[in-house]
């Protein structure tokens, strides 16, 4: 009898898209992941700067250092999901990893334990990007997939205004360290949720977007040049994108009296706020409107969003230019994965492109984490905006030749299904 295409199985298996076997562990862990992934990059620059006395320009250094362990990981831990088959007992290893990289921040960490906390961190986190698509995937199958990124989504960026919120009555009340406490608890109770999925539910041929034989192409298969020129524009876009929160907080902290780490808190609050409707409205936004369009829109809301923090002189136009940070991330958060999952269909690369694309985005942040950093210090916070709202203006300038030279045509809308001939 021929092999039954995955895929389709577990289309009629979980008929309802909501609902999938770990559902709620799976919705869990992408709330903690959330919290402790989004703010503790920007608070740890706080603490370095306000409590720790450090020079902005080695806080720069610091947070690209992070940048660069996640950078130079993520390929590897990409393929490395690709090939193994136990999800859940990986995660949690992950995860405490995680956990003991944050714990590593405690007291006054000198600055050897700075490096050795962000490289630990940057390392879990490579591993943990293309656990959570694989589960996903491996969830709910291919056909489910972007509604499935769009709950997870949901849930990350409200786990990270539950975990803000937390850190802001946190910073108010105690000393900035005891926040790394409660971001290495979150990151091992999410470890904990994994082993909740249930065991075998997690299928290993569909969360690599495999054919039923489960074969793996070649990766010069998969990385043609219109590919290669969507993970450049990634790269800028990220390049732009990363230092502007960081920035924007210590831009907020010269101006309201409550303690460093509230101020952040709140910056993120704001943000994650709109990534959490933004990202579980993204799959219907894609279905009609088309990914290449959805994507430009993305582009073009950065350089914005860095002229108008440039120009901001109060605290409430601050936060409301966070707004457009909420809506861009929000729906890239989803949309990258879903063309991803394009991108890889039928090769058995799909966490190997996860990897690959999870290393453009960890490498434009450590070029804007240290860019920022030197700029900032040389030049202050606006003329560091203006410099990243240049580079975000020439990712929109790649985003549309790349759109002419038909790197969206490359790959399927997200929403076709794919024959088993195709890939």
């Amino acid at each position: 009898m021929a092999p039954m295409n995955p895929d389709v199985s577990k289309s009629a298996q979980f008929p309802d898209r909501l609902s999938f076997p770990g559902r709620l562990p799976f919705l869990g862990i992408n709330f903690l992941v959330g919290d402790i992934q989004t703010g503790i990059m920007p608070l740890l620059a706080v603490d370095l700067a306000y409590s720790l006395h450090w020079k902005a320009g080695q806080v720069g250094v610091a947070l690209a250092f992070g940048n660069l362990a996640l950078l130079l990981a993520q390929p590897f831990a990409g393929m490395l999901t690709d090939r193994l088959k136990e999800k859940r007992w990986a995660f949690f290893i992950v995860s405490t990893l995680f956990a003991l990289g944050c714990l590593s921040l405690l007291g006054r960490p000198s600055t050897l334990r700075v490096f050795f906390a962000q490289g630990l961190i940057g390392v879990s986190t490579a591993l943990i990007i293309p656990f959570l698509s694989a589960m996903a995937m491996g969830l709910t199958g291919k056909e489910h997939f972007p509604r499935a990124m769009g709950l997870a989504q949901g849930a990350n960026h409200a786990g990270s205004v539950a975990g803000a919120l937390v850190v802001g009555f946190l910073a108010r009340h105690w000393d900035p360290p005891v926040v790394f406490l409660f971001y290495g608890v979150s990151s091992f109770c999410a470890g904990l949720l994994a082993l909740r999925i249930p065991r075998g539910s997690i299928d290993p041929l569909v969360s690599r977007e495999s054919r039923p034989d489960g074969a793996i192409l070649p990766l010069q298969n998969v990385l043609k040049i219109p590919v290669l020129l969507f993970f450049l524009t990634v790269l800028l876009f990220f390049t732009a994108n990363t230092a502007m929160l960081p920035l924007a907080g210590e831009k907020l902290a010269n101006r309201m009296p409550e303690p460093p780490g509230e101020v952040i808190a709140w910056a993120i609050v704001v943000t994650q706020a709109v990534m959490t409707v933004v990202s579980l409205l993204t799959p219907r936004i894609v279905r009609r409107t088309g990914a290449w369009k959805v994507f430009i829109f993305c582009l073009l809301l950065l350089p914005v969003r860095g002229l108008g923090l440039s120009a901001a002189s109060t605290q409430s136009g601050i936060l409301e230019i966070q707004v457009l940070d909420g809506i861009a991330t929000g729906i890239l958060s989803v949309l990258l994965p879903m063309l991803a999952a394009e991108i890889a269909r039928g090769s058995g690369r799909f966490n190997a492109l996860i990897g690959f694309l999870g290393a453009m985005i960890s490498a434009g942040g450590f070029l804007s984490q240290l860019v920022a950093g030197q700029l900032t210090e040389a030049a202050g916070t606006d003329a560091a905006f203006l410099v990243l709202s240049a580079i975000a203006g020439i990712a929109f300038l790649f985003g549309i030749a790349g759109g002419r030279k038909g790197w969206a045509s490359s790959t399927a809308s997200p929403l076709e299904p794919i024959s088993p001939s195709e890939g």
